[in-house]
């Protein structure tokens, strides 16, 4: 019959090494938003004529175009960490589950075996008469 390999303290270890991840993560996500910002305003405008300008109240194409980029992802980026929780949290319940039914298995192997009654030998022998 195949095993495991699953070492519940391993398992622990990676997750514990995860949450130090996302940790980090957050910060990563805010500074997205952040250079996105920075960009958006640091991109300069177009004016009629062909005239840039920096800076300027209206923005320019470049600017648009990384906000709407920013908005069409910001749901995307926001949703790695809740993923990478809700992944982490499964293997912890999986390896719960995984050490609760090892539990679980060796109790009902250790009373299935003390239930055995041991067979009639000939001659009246019995196991551990010698």
């Amino acid at each position: 019959m195949p095993r495991w390999d699953v070492t519940p303290a391993g398992v622990g270890l990676v997750a514990s090494q995860v949450g130090e991840v996302l940790g980090t993560l957050s910060k990563i996500v805010t500074a997205y938003g952040e250079d996105m910002g920075g960009a958006a305003m640091s991109s300069g405008t177009v004016a009629e004529g062909g005239a840039g300008g920096k800076g300027g109240s209206s923005g320019g194409l470049v600017a648009a175009a990384l906000a709407q980029f920013a908005q069409g992802t910001a749901a995307e980026v926001q949703s790695i960490s809740a993923r990478a929780v809700k992944s982490v949290d499964g293997a912890l319940l999986a390896t719960a589950a995984y050490e609760a039914g090892d539990v679980h298995m060796a109790t009902e192997a250790q009373r299935n075996a003390a239930a055995v009654d041991e067979p009639d030998m000939p001659n009246g022998w019995r196991r551990g008469s010698l």
